[in-house]
């Protein structure tokens, strides 16, 4: 059986839609950045987008993974929109896509504090 090619989505060029929920997932940010110094990371990577129609908190929600471990949710109102395009699109076949995203932030200076790890996505707004 074929496997069915994932869309890659592209977006403005300025990374718009902060990923939400980071902070459930502290393990796979150090899988992925390695870590924590006293400079904030700054790495480009490729996000996965899941619809999850089966999840318990909301029927709506999307998932936003990398390299296989789950970072977050798209907001409430970016999953709705983003939903409604990919239903109303050429998209709808899948479940499934991917586009550019930044990992930023994630410093630790000791006693002076450390900052939390943040995903932005670059997906189109509606203004794009």
């Amino acid at each position: 059986m074929a496997e069915i090619e994932v869309p890659f989505i592209r977006g403005p060029g300025y990374y718009p839609i902060n990923v939400a929920g980071e902070s459930f997932y502290p393990e796979a940010f150090a899988a992925l950045c390695g870590p924590r110094g006293l400079e904030p990371v700054n790495i480009e990577v490729r996000a996965r987008l899941e619809l999850q129609d089966d999840n318990e908190h909301d029927k709506q929600a999307v998932r936003v993974s990398i390299q296989g471990r789950q970072v977050g949710h798209l907001p409430r109102e970016a999953a709705r929109a983003f939903r409604r395009t990919v239903r109303y699109g050429k998209l709808a076949e899948h479940e499934a896509f991917e586009c550019a995203a930044i990992i930023c932030g994630g410093w630790d200076r000791g006693p002076e504090g450390a900052g939390n790890y943040g995903v932005r996505l670059d997906l189109p707004q509606n203004d794009d």
